[in-house]
């Protein structure tokens, strides 16, 4: 397999984060498959979505070679590729993965969009191969999967124009295309994803018992971000060593995995961002877990004083100390054993720093409630400034033991999801600078203590 290597002295940056060691992104095997007449499977190597979607593409112009021409009918690269689209939607007959109109809970809504974006660059990917069928002969058994024809591609596949195992071909084309869709739902950028693959087995079926656990849980529970933690890991590094929490990101051989906390725009709840780096350049396998695995047995401790103001009708003027450096870094104590803990680090302007453990951020971002609704503050607001929450705390998780309504203005970004990962996650709000503290009132949790972060 194509081997990924750390590009020397060579820092990568998401926007304004530092983020390790960048990587040298291997070139992507010859798209062509490994083809005999029996057997098909993708090249041993490392691709993105992409390529893997061109490595498909002999299962699909094979079926395309042996079908008999018919210059009445609409072409059947097109009608077998409306049947992908089809396959991929979220809302057909076909869907083989079917939400209903509503779809009240975030998270899974969350899923749903993902699964749209990613079929349909997948159907325009395949779209935009060359119409130069190849010309081999394969005969293959592909196990039924469940995924429909429309109603017009039915006579196509089974009629006279065909051939009885065409429809196994295109059966395999179909299960592929499902395969890669469900494999890239945990990846915010998906695009960019680089995926290694054996090659001992056809094509992505190892991940058949990821996908289905991964959609039981989808259906019938709940989405957690151990789920879409544990796809992901199937994917990219299934050996990978097991915790109890199953960690919130991963280092493999071909980068690194972590909460899309840091997307230009509203943050995902639970989707993952792939980083083209290391932050450890001398191993490859590194899972990431949280400093406190049981977040509610974390030591609780008390927020720093703050001033009272029985009135705070606008976001408050403040002059913070600005962040002047941010990056992550792995604690030099916590790679034991394949496992690793991940800081978000920033150096301020005053020349302080402070460190907020990366898988923290993660669950505050996750378990805050956004603002909304109306209502009256009818209690004073307890200001506390940013800087001094992350500086001048005691390690643990912040919280009031008096209750009280307290507010936190941030001006950057990147400040707000460390604050977000110092406070206790039971009762904390996100209100945005533009709007009013009356919205927080009927949004959280109806006890105290209540912390608004406004950023």
């Amino acid at each position: 397999m194509t081997a990924t290597t750390v590009t020397k002295n060579s820092i990568y940056r998401l926007g304004s984060l530092f983020i390790g060691k960048a990587i040298t992104v291997p070139s992507a095997p010859s798209p062509a498959a490994n083809i005999s007449q029996t057997e098909w499977t993708l090249q041993p190597g490392v691709y993105t979505p992409r390529q893997i979607v061109q490595g498909f593409a002999p299962l699909l112009d094979i079926v395309l070679h042996h079908l008999t021409p018919d210059a009445s009918a609409p072409p059947a690269r097109t009608q077998l590729l409306d049947n992908i689209a089809a396959i991929l939607s979220t809302d057909t007959r076909e869907s083989s993965l079917p939400f209903p109109a509503e779809v009240p809970d975030h998270s899974r809504r969350e899923i749903r969009d993902q699964a749209r974006r990613v079929g349909q660059d997948l159907v325009q990917w395949a779209n935009n191969t060359t119409d130069d069928y190849l010309k081999a002969d394969l005969v293959l058994r592909s196990r039924c999967e469940g995924h429909l024809l429309v109603p017009e591609n039915v006579d196509l596949m089974f009629g006279r124009r065909s051939k009885p195992h065409l429809m196994q071909l295109f059966n395999e084309y179909m299960h592929q295309m499902v395969l890669l869709r469900d494999s890239l739902l945990p990846f915010h950028n998906y695009e960019e994803v680089l995926i290694p693959v054996s090659g001992k087995g056809r094509g992505l079926r190892h991940m058949e018992g990821q996908r289905e656990k991964f959609m039981a849980g989808l259906f019938t529970k709940q989405v957690t971000q151990a789920s879409v933690i544990e796809i992901a890991r199937g994917l990219l590094a299934p050996n990978l060593p097991r915790t109890a929490t199953g960690g919130y990101g991963f280092q493999y051989a071909h980068g690194l995995v972590i909460p899309a906390l840091f997307t230009d725009g509203p943050a995902p709840l639970h989707l993952l961002q792939y980083v083209p780096a290391r932050v450890d350049p001398d191993r490859e396998d590194l899972l990431l877990e949280y400093e406190f695995p049981e977040y509610y047995a974390a030591p609780r401790v008390e927020i720093p004083a703050g001033k009272v103001v029985d009135t705070l009708a606008s976001y408050p003027e403040t002059s913070p100390p600005i962040v002047e450096k941010s990056s992550l870094g792995l604690r030099p104590d916590s790679a034991a054993e394949a496992i690793g803990q991940l800081d978000l680090r920033l150096e301020f302007s005053n020349g302080k720093c402070v460190a907020v453990d990366l898988g923290q951020i993660g669950r505050g971002h996750r378990f805050g409630y956004d603002a909304k609704g109306e209502g009256e503050v009818d209690v004073p607001s307890i200001v506390h400034a940013a800087h001094e929450v992350l500086l001048d705390s005691e390690p643990g998780l912040i919280t009031a033991q008096a209750g009280g309504f307290h507010v936190i203005p941030v001006e950057e970004k990147i400040v707000a999801l460390a604050v977000l990962g110092k406070l206790y996650p039971e009762n904390v709000v996100r209100l945005s600078k533009e709007d009013g503290l009356e919205k927080t009132v009927k949004a959280g949790k109806g006890f105290e203590p209540k912390f608004v972060v406004w950023a």
